[in-house]
């Protein structure tokens, strides 16, 4: 008895591999690609793909799993057009993970990276001291991180100072002008980012003495 029950399992077991198999249509698919696999706090990158075989009006449904979710959720949708092609617009507030689903296709998955955005402004100028402020924006705020104030030279860059950024995510400071003309710009490491997000870069400013 116990020999006969364990053969109509196995029978049954492979009668569903079978079926499977034999439903899974290798010439269906859907895929997906990001314009940019980098973008800044506050812009957006394109995804698109293609679905196989080619057809007009089908519904594309994009999933996001954004950092630190375990999981793939869904997040919007699209139609292809001509050719199969389909595309849209979004907006990552952090490292963010997208999949399309096609019917019953998924394609793979693409990431993009965030940086948090970075504005250096010029606040005041009394002689040879400029007094500058950073502001840093992105989901999260960065309070106690610390960003380098950085002169850009064709040579290269060169740290001048490191300014911790307050409760705003924002932070004033002073730079002695030792040139008619000096270019300014402010990093934050990925150290200080993460976790989440990666290296920032500021705007790169010049001053005149």
């Amino acid at each position: 008895m116990r020999k006969t029950l364990m053969l109509l399992l196995a029978g049954l077991a492979a009668l569903l591999v079978a079926t499977s198999v034999a439903t899974a249509d290798p010439n269906k698919s859907v895929t997906i690609s990001a314009s940019k696999p980098i973008v800044v706090y506050g812009h957006s990158v394109t995804l698109s793909g293609k679905i196989t075989p080619p057809a007009s009006n089908q519904k594309v449904d994009i999933l996001a799993q954004p950092f630190g979710l375990s999981t793939m959720s869904a997040f919007s949708s699209t139609e292809t057009t001509n050719g199969g092609q389909w595309s849209t617009d979004v907006k990552p507030t952090i490292e963010t993970m997208y999949q399309a689903r096609w019917n019953t296709e998924t394609s793979s998955t693409v990431t993009v990276k965030v940086r948090p955005a970075l504005t250096l402004t010029l606040v005041s100028k009394s002689g040879r001291i400029g007094t500058f402020s950073v502001t840093a924006l992105a989901a999260r705020p960065f309070a106690g991180k610390f960003v380098n104030v950085q002169r850009v030279t064709s040579f290269g860059t060169a740290t001048l100072k490191k300014v911790t950024l307050d409760a705003n995510s924002k932070a004033t400071f002073k730079v002695r002008l030792t040139h008619k003309r000096i270019r300014l710009r402010v990093v934050m490491p990925t150290s200080q980012a993460a976790p989440g997000y990666i290296t920032g870069l500021s705007n790169v400013l010049i001053a005149r003495r």
